[in-house]
């Protein structure tokens, strides 16, 4: 089966040019298309693994990145959808949010995207524990909490924010992205999951 790109409807975005953003969806496409194209490789030198041993383990490698690249940029970008909404305070999310966070929920996750390196800072919840969980990924295909579901996905790689704001500014970056969630799509992911 070969992977579709997606089409996302984002507004103009608080802090985040249409050109960066134009860019960052580029990137996102070229994620489908090699995970599409490796996809297609692998059954092609199937066909002879002794001879193709070599080239088959450097796409398998290969193929979790892309996948977990394009996966990621579809939450990432469908969480700018609708334009940006406020966390209701009454939603479950949000009463989750102060049980957990004490009401410093996003303090704690800024904290996380502006650790030193690039990557993926990531809400999670553990439906067997009943509880959230972050984490980073320095490499999107690694570092991941394995089974657990993603509310919410902060790509810190440069890519995201080095046209707006530079190499020092992923901390400018990081509050843009919060101006600009919608929020109400974050709360249904949660919703979905805890039924």
């Amino acid at each position: 089966m070969a992977y579709q790109e997606k089409k996302f409807t984002i507004p103009e975005l608080e802090g985040i040019s249409r050109e960066s953003l134009e860019q960052h969806l580029a990137l996102y496409a070229g994620y489908v298309k090699n995970f599409n194209a490796i996809s297609s490789k692998l059954v092609e030198y199937a066909a002879d693994t002794e001879k193709n041993a070599h080239a088959l383990s450097e796409l398998i490698r290969r193929k979790s990145f892309e996948f977990d690249g394009m996966r990621l940029h579809e939450y990432y970008f469908e969480q700018f959808e609708g334009g940006a909404k406020e966390l209701h305070k009454d939603s479950s999310l949000a009463e989750v949010f102060e049980k957990e966070y004490h009401g410093y929920f996003e303090e704690y996750f800024k904290a996380i995207g502006n650790m030193r390196g690039p990557g993926w800072a990531m809400l999670y919840y553990d439906p067997v524990g009943k509880e959230l969980q972050t984490g980073f990924a320095g490499e999107q295909h690694q570092g991941h909490f394995v089974t657990l579901p993603i509310i919410l996905a902060l790509d810190v790689w440069e890519h995201a924010f080095l046209l707006d704001y530079g190499a020092l500014g992923k901390a400018k970056y990081i509050d843009a992205f919060f101006k600009n969630l919608n929020w109400s799509l974050i709360e249904k992911r949660f919703a979905d999951i805890v039924k």
